[in-house]
């Protein structure tokens, strides 16, 4: 019943901005059908046009902000496909040892080998093999594989950086269970730094599982160097040779996990932070959302104020964000065009509802036998009519009418093809706008508006 009443409130509002809309295009009774034609053509064109229009003016007005972003994300478009590339290369080379049957038959000779130290000749087989990779890339720092089922086991190493007691650690670590929970998936974590004052690594980790019976034969880590890693995400910096003394003088890229680390940077004291410590503003914005939104916000960063841009990394739960130095100036204009395209918007739907409003109320002129209703009972109204008569509907009239017939409710139901709870619900809803309380009173409120009074309906 609230949505009937409310939905009859809309009516009666929306005949209120119909009578106004018809008087505003000066439309009467003398208008011809032909003048009610053409404007209805015109209106229809408007309702279409108007959002062309105001698209286009949507492209013109779009704030340098927005300017500066998507010519940002262009770029890093390319930067994240060469660092995906890079990730494709790395993921590989641990398939390669799954894969590759004389690689993967030489691990399963190692963890099966009854001499737990005696591992050199598999551990020369495996830096051949990892060597060829690190001559042509530098960002492969180093390479392990290890036994699970054996801790006492000597590793097999590329180089000599990562030490026995910290693969020790390692068994014991979340990241650890991670990869043994993966099956044989890659697990990417970091970063981390195997010596003190050394150099960031982010570490790539695959469970390696025999090639046959897919039984699990040991981890294999790949460790990356922060710091070439860094050159290829920012080589502008470094091709230009500028000053990284902790002031920000040109825009920069930041790489970062889904849980907010910053795994790069090409200031290192930012390196395994939280990137919201970095920018206060972007707590507001879960990293959910940055993960799978476009986004762009002015904020601070090394004292001045900075434009922070995302370009997500889905496939590796990675973000990619570009710190951009941004004049104070900049920061007002965009703010300004923010404010102003809202308004700009706002016109448009005002008059887009204007039209489409003033299109329906001249359509209902230029073909009645359309949009007119066929009342059950005649509902006459009288020259002189009450101002009250104004507040009531087609139906309540019609209602009244045979009230003053002198017809029941059920009557009343058999004429108007209603429900009788529905007819006692608009008689209730009648009594409240005439202010009466009885049959009677409306009654006599129908003659005083000249309603049609004659003898009751045969029923």
């Amino acid at each position: 019943m609230a949505s009937k009443g409310l939905a009859r409130q809309f009516y009666h509002f929306y005949q209120r901005i119909e009578k106004r809309l018809i008087k505003f295009w000066r439309l009467t009774a003398a208008t011809t059908p032909f003048a009610r034609l053409k404007l209805l053509f015109f209106l229809v064109l408007a309702v279409l046009f108007l959002p062309v229009f105001f698209i286009y003016g949507q492209r013109q007005i779009i704030p340098q902000q927005e300017k500066i972003a998507a010519y940002a994300r262009s770029e890093m478009k390319q930067i994240a496909a060469n660092l995906q590339v890079k990730m494709d290369d790395y993921e590989n080379i641990s398939i390669q040892l799954i894969a590759n049957q004389d690689l993967n038959n030489m691990l399963q000779e190692y963890v099966t080998a009854t001499e737990t130290y005696g591992v050199s000749q598999y551990n020369q087989s495996f830096s051949n093999f990892m060597d060829g990779y690190a001559f042509f890339d530098p960002v492969l720092a180093e390479a392990v594989f290890f036994d699970h089922n054996n801790p006492k086991r000597k590793a097999l190493t590329m180089g000599e950086l990562v030490s026995t007691q910290f693969l020790w650690n390692f068994r014991e670590s979340l990241q650890y269970q991670r990869i043994m929970a993966a099956g044989g998936q890659i697990v990417r974590f970091g970063p981390l730094r195997l010596h003190l004052n050394q150099d960031y690594f982010l570490v790539l980790g695959r469970r390696i599982n025999h090639l046959y019976s897919g039984e699990p034969l040991g981890l294999l880590l790949l460790f990356l160097k922060e710091k070439y890693l860094d050159y290829s995400i920012n080589d502008h910096l470094y091709k230009e040779e500028h000053s990284l003394d902790g002031k920000l003088k040109s825009d920069y890229y930041l790489l970062v996990d889904g849980e907010g680390t910053i795994l790069s940077s090409p200031f290192k004291e930012e390196i395994a932070t939280k990137v919201a410590s970095l920018f206060s503003d972007l707590s507001s914005f879960r990293l959910h959302d940055l993960l799978k939104t476009e986004v762009s916000l002015f904020t601070q960063a090394h004292g001045s104020t900075v434009l922070v841009v995302n370009y997500p990394l889905a496939e590796n739960n990675w973000l990619l964000l570009n710190v951009i130095p941004i004049a104070q100036g900049l920061v007002r204009k965009a703010h300004f065009f923010s404010v102003f395209r809202t308004i700009y918007w706002l016109l448009f739907v005002t008059l887009e509802l204007f039209f489409f409003c003033s299109a329906l109320a001249v359509y209902k002129g230029v073909f009645p036998a359309f949009t007119a209703v066929s009342p059950a009972v005649p509902t006459p109204v009288a020259p002189g009519k009450p101002a009250w008569l104004e507040k009531l509907n087609e139906r309540e009239i019609q209602i009244l009418t045979l009230i003053a017939q002198g017809c029941d409710n059920r009557q009343i139901a058999e004429r108007l093809h209603l429900a009788e709870q529905t007819v006692k619900n608009n008689i209730s809803a009648l009594y409240t706008k005439l202010q009466v309380e009885n049959r009677v009173q409306a009654s006599l409120k129908a003659i005083e508006a000249g309603l049609t009074t004659g003898p009751p309906p045969q029923t």
